[in-house]
């Protein structure tokens, strides 16, 4: 397995410890059929609108814990295999890629320490920007309080996205991440998170698609991904998602070696 591989899979991992309760979508960045700004409603009001479909504050606030598990695909690469992700809150959560005869890719944080294993090589601290990325996104109530994850929510027009007309609302994180989000005018469902590579700028590091909605513990959960992390495409469907799960011991811990 190559180092390239290996990063691109830890790519992933990264962005699905955020990616347990979103939506569907395919977006560009136009804002064909945007509507006049004065008729949009606040972005903090879309962002709680999601939190509403999605099952609400107090229902997920019940939960505590959330296992998925899978399969995952990176076409390109012809890589192919299962994913499981497990998160408890506050903030701990751990991806694994197994890839079959390659060996698994593990990723996870407790909240304090961020670490990965990797088949050929120690398991390793990871520090800095990416650790503290990895942190933020570990935070298992986060989609539920926007108010604390964002600090600017501007909603700048309305766009058509799989023939369903959706919000298209510019969002800062509390960590000051820039991003770009579609929500269903509708429903309310987010359709599509996009990460700008800087705050100005409409190229992205990161796109995510959910999709298969499907109730799950009186909360709605995709149980599909389809992500874009540097032009690699990656692809992820569920076959479970059990709520509040037993977790071993010591699952988010770094291996033993440190």
């Amino acid at each position: 397995m190559s180092n390239q591989r290996i990063k691109l899979t830890l790519a992933l991992a990264a962005s699905l410890l955020a990616g347990h309760s979103a939506s569907q979508g395919s977006a560009s960045g136009s804002a064909e059929g945007a509507a006049v700004a004065t008729e949009l409603p606040d972005g903090f009001e879309i962002l709680e609108k999601h939190v509403k479909a999605i099952g609400g504050e107090v229902g997920h606030k019940k939960l505590q814990g959330v296992r998925m598990t899978g399969s995952f695909k990176m076409p390109a690469m012809q890589i192919d295999g299962s994913i499981v992700i497990n998160a408890k809150a506050p903030e701990s959560a751990v991806v694994q890629v197994d890839l079959g005869g390659m060996g698994s890719v593990v990723q996870g944080t407790n909240g304090k320490v961020v670490w990965a294993s990797q088949p050929g090589f120690q398991p390793q601290i990871i520090e800095g920007e990416q650790a503290e990325q990895i942190k933020h996104n570990a935070k298992f109530h986060a989609t539920v309080e926007p108010r604390k994850t964002y600090t600017s929510a501007e909603t700048v027009g309305i766009v058509e996205h799989d023939d369903t007309k959706c919000y298209k609302v510019n969002l800062v994180t509390s960590w000051d991440q820039h991003q770009v989000a579609l929500y269903e005018v509708e429903s309310g469902l987010l359709r599509k998170l996009s990460v700008r590579t800087s705050p100005d700028s409409s190229v992205y590091s990161n796109e995510t698609e959910y999709g298969d909605y499907k109730e799950v513990g009186g909360i709605l959960h995709a149980h599909t991904l389809e992500m874009n992390n540097s032009g690699m495409q990656q692809s992820m469907v569920f076959d479970t998602i059990e709520v509040d799960p037993e977790f071993e011991a010591g699952l988010f811990d770094p291996p033993g070696a440190f």
